[in-house]
C-alpha cells in the first residue's frame, strides 16, 4: 500500500449540567463528528446523571451515542478484483457506533477509603466487517497487523460486564487501588455468525500500592518510594492453526491454506500476568530537587503466549507471539528553583 492522503475528522459539542438541589446532579449534551475526506458524520446525544444518597454513597446513571472512525489506511485499501484490476471501495466507509449505557454506586467507607460497583452494556452497530458473504473479519478485531478488505458498515457487536473497585487515596503515605472486571465481547460479520472478538478476554485484575518514606537523613530532606503493581487477565483470542482429529498440525503452505477460521476467536491460548516493581529517591536542597527512578515492569520475566502461527522449524510447527519480558527502565529528573516561583522539571 503506497498512497499520500489526507483525512480531516472534526468535533464539537455542547454541554449543559443543571444541580436541582445538593443531592442530584445532570449533565446533557450533544456531540458532533465528521470526516471531512468522505463527509460521514453522526450526531450523539449524552447523558448522566448522579445522586448523592447520603453523605457517604452515591448512584450515578449515564448513556452515551459514541462513534468512530477507522485507521487511516482502510479508507486507501487497494482491493484486487476479479479482473485484476485494482479499486479502492472504502473511500465512502461509514462511523462504527455504539449506544453506551452504564449505572453504578460508590461507597465511602472513609475520608480515605472507597469502594466502587460499576455495571455497564454496549450495542455496537455499524460496524465495518469484509464485504463478502461467510466471512468472519471485523476491523474491533485488529491489533498491530495491518490487512485489507473491501469493507461494509453492516456488523454488529455487544459488550457488557461489571467493574469493582476499592481504593484508598494517598494519605499518611500510601495508597492502594484493587479493581476487578468481569465481561463479554461479542461481534457478528457478514457470515451471521456470534462470535467473541479477540479482545475478550473475560476478566482482568488490578491490585497497586505504593508508600514513601520521607524525611530521611540528617537534614530530613531525603524521601524513598515504593510502588508494585499486580495484573491478571484473560489473554488475547486466536485463530487457530488447522489441526487434524489429533490435534496435529495440517497446514498446506503451498495453497496458502493455515488457519482454522471455522474456530476463530473460540479460545486464548493461556491467561497472562505481569507484576511491575518500581522505586523513586528524592533528595530536597535549597535551590534544587534530585529524583531517581528505577522502574522494573514484568519483574518475572513472564512470556505468556499471545497468539500462535506455522514455523516449520519450530516443536510441533508451531511459533508464539509472546508478552514482552522484564524491561528496567532508568530515569533521572533535575528540579530548579527560582525564588519567587515553582518547582520546574527538566
Amino acid at each position: 500500500l503506497n498512497f499520500n492522503e489526507r483525512i480531516g475528522n472534526l468535533r464539537a459539542y455542547v454541554n449543559w449540567k443543571y444541580r436541582l438541589n445538593d443531592d442530584l446532579t445532570i449533565v446533557a449534551g450533544v456531540q458532533s463528528q465528521r470526516v471531512l475526506f468522505n463527509n460521514k458524520q453522526s450526531f450523539e446525544p449524552r447523558f448522566s446523571a448522579r445522586w448523592k444518597a447520603s453523605e457517604k454513597s452515591s448512584f450515578n446513571f449515564g448513556y452515551g451515542l459514541h462513534s468512530s472512525m477507522e485507521q487511516i489506511y482502510h479508507y486507501f485499501a487497494n482491493i484486487e478484483q476479479a479482473d485484476g484490476s485494482f479499486t479502492q471501495p472504502n473511500r465512502d466507509l461509514g462511523l462504527l457506533k455504539s449506544h453506551h449505557f452504564v449505572a453504578g454506586y460508590d461507597r465511602h467507607f472513609s475520608k480515605d477509603l472507597v469502594g466502587k460497583v460499576e455495571v455497564y452494556y454496549q450495542h455496537l452497530y455499524n460496524l465495518p466487517v469484509e464485504n463478502q458473504l461467510g466471512s468472519h473479519y471485523a476491523t474491533i478485531n485488529e491489533t498491530d497487523e495491518i490487512e485489507y478488505y473491501d469493507l461494509v458498515n453492516e456488523g454488529t457487536g455487544t459488550n457488557y460486564g461489571v467493574g469493582l473497585t476499592l481504593q484508598r487515596y494517598f494519605a499518611n503515605d500510601h495508597y492502594f487501588l484493587m479493581n476487578a472486571s468481569f465481561y463479554e465481547s461479542t461481534f457478528e460479520g457478514l457470515d451471521g455468525v456470534e462470535r467473541n472478538t479477540r479482545f475478550n478476554g473475560n476478566y482482568l485484575f488490578n491490585l497497586i500500592g505504593g508508600k514513601e518514606f520521607t524525611q530521611l537523613g540528617k537534614k530530613q530532606n531525603k524521601t524513598i518510594g515504593v510502588n508494585a503493581k499486580l495484573f491478571m487477565g484473560g489473554g488475547l483470542r486466536v485463530i487457530p492453526l488447522l489441526r487434524d482429529s489429533e490435534g496435529a498440525i495440517d497446514v498446506n503452505p503451498e495453497e496458502g491454506q493455515f488457519w482454522d477460521y471455522d474456530k476463530a476467536y473460540e479460545r486464548s491460548l493461556e491467561d497472562i500476568y505481569t507484576i511491575t516493581l518500581s522505586a523513586n529517591y528524592k533528595v530536597e536542597k535549597k535551590n534544587k530537587t534530585h529524583e531517581f527512578f528505577l522502574y522494573l515492569e514484568n519483574i518475572t520475566n513472564n512470556k505468556g503466549k499471545l497468539s500462535e502461527h506455522y514455523n516449520a522449524t519450530a516443536p510441533m510447527q508451531v511459533g508464539h507471539i509472546t508478552q514482552f519480558g522484564l524491561l528496567p527502565n532508568f530515569m533521572y529528573r533535575l528540579y530548579l528553583v527560582k525564588s519567587g516561583f515553582r518547582r520546574y522539571p527538566i
